[in-house]
């Protein structure tokens, strides 16, 4: 057995509707292949970046379970053959109980409170005034993204492979 990294995307209609049948039935799923749940989370509606399945916002349902390889393999096909899951993107790697161990922290301590998440939307809205990432995003750049040039620079597009990542260098025209 070993530990996994679930991320479960449901239709955000059907989960304000039906929520703890969604949860039940990817718990279900879990079961029917031997996995063993031991931490799950569900995530706040996001607008998805493209449609999928005729939907353009979905809820994420975090979880971690422990399973057999084999057992991924079976997961993952009643997942593309379910109704009721939009995708699911299944992870494995050595750092998954240290994120496990940060995740159920995060749980005990509650979420933070109804003041503390209206202080940092207005946050977030000042940044947007100010031209910055409204997202909380750090100013640092994300591995294989470039930081903003300076002016009178070229600007660099990343773009990001499965081994690195490339920068091309795109020069600006120049009017006369």
């Amino acid at each position: 057995m070993r530990l996994y990294e679930g991320l479960f995307l449901f239709d955000a209609n059907l989960a304000s509707r039906d929520w703890p049948g969604l949860e039940a039935h990817a718990g279900d799923l879990l079961q029917k292949h031997g996995a063993e749940l031991v931490y799950s989370e569900r995530w706040p509606d996001r607008k998805l970046a493209y449609e999928i399945k005729t939907c353009r916002k979905g809820t994420y349902y975090l979880t971690y379970f422990n399973a057999t390889p084999e057992a991924i393999t079976g997961l993952k096909r009643d997942v593309q053959l379910s109704e009721r899951i939009l995708r699911l993107h299944v992870m494995q790697n050595e750092h998954l109980p240290e994120l496990l161990e940060h995740a159920t922290k995060r749980a005990e301590e509650g979420s933070p409170s109804e003041e503390t998440a209206k202080a940092d939307g207005a946050k977030a809205d000042g940044a947007k005034a100010d031209g910055a990432k409204a997202d909380g995003a750090a100013d640092k750049p994300i591995s294989g993204e470039s930081s903003v040039p300076a002016e009178g620079a070229p600007k660099a597009a990343a773009e990001s492979s499965g081994e690195g990542a490339a920068t091309a260098v795109a020069e600006e025209p120049k009017g006369e």
